[in-house]
């Protein structure tokens, strides 16, 4: 399912495990994340849809090095491809175990072509991300903070009410935990996150919320 979040900027929700692809259509055709290789026909027909080709795709950025989250890397061409260089060395490693690979039955790994650095601004005007590094889901997850347009695509560091979880190689329940609060001095109204809804509300209570369940830790 394809929709509209707000003018130039989309959402592909798949109907599988793999993560959600925002599309954003600026001075450069973004993508933030690709989802799982399964969802490969259903995103190359979302693009259609707002006619787009996968060969217009220029610029693919990584909220971390999930499989879940560089299926369909594949189908961009065109694109160059960019993660956090502490996620992006085990990608180009093809190791299963530290990408999920195992988990979820991909084997394809793409090439990174650049890595990002932690407060780096990518202009895709009309947005301005900047980098911030938020490890502890993955040792290289990051978030992308449009601060003019309050946005905050938040991968698997921060969902609604919950946030990513730790127990897999590269996690770390004391570095989400000074992640989330980093997030905390961060001005945003949208939560974009790697999977499920969008979220329009109170950020700071949310990511209070997300912080008691960590077993109250620094509260």
């Amino acid at each position: 399912m394809l929709e509209e979040l707000t003018k130039n900027l989309y959402v592909y929700y798949p109907t599988n495990v793999g993560s959600n692809v925002y599309i954003l259509i600026g001075k450069k055709v973004a993508l933030i994340d690709t989802s799982l290789k399964a969802s490969s026909a259903d995103l190359k027909e979302a693009l259609a849809s707002i006619k787009l080709k996968p060969s217009d795709v220029e610029l693919i950025l990584h909220t971390h090095g999930h499989a879940d989250h560089f299926g369909c890397d594949f189908m961009f061409k065109n694109a160059e491809k960019r993660m956090h260089e502490s996620d992006a060395k085990y990608v180009e490693l093809n190791d299963a175990r530290y990408t999920c690979s195992n988990l979820l039955n991909q084997n394809e790994y793409p090439s990174i072509d650049s890595v990002l650095h932690n407060d780096e601004v990518i202009d895709i005007k009309p947005f301005s991300l900047r980098v911030i590094h938020t490890p502890g889901h993955t040792k290289g997850s990051v978030c992308f903070y449009d601060e003019e347009q309050k946005l905050l695509f938040s991968g698997d560091t921060l969902f609604k009410d919950a946030c990513g979880r730790t127990d897999l190689q590269g996690g770390s329940e004391e570095q989400l935990i000074e992640s989330l609060l980093n997030l905390k001095f961060l001005d945003f109204e949208i939560l974009l996150p790697g999977h499920g809804v969008v979220f329009k509300g109170n950020q700071r209570a949310n990511i209070d919320s997300v912080l008691k369940s960590l077993k109250g830790k620094f509260l």
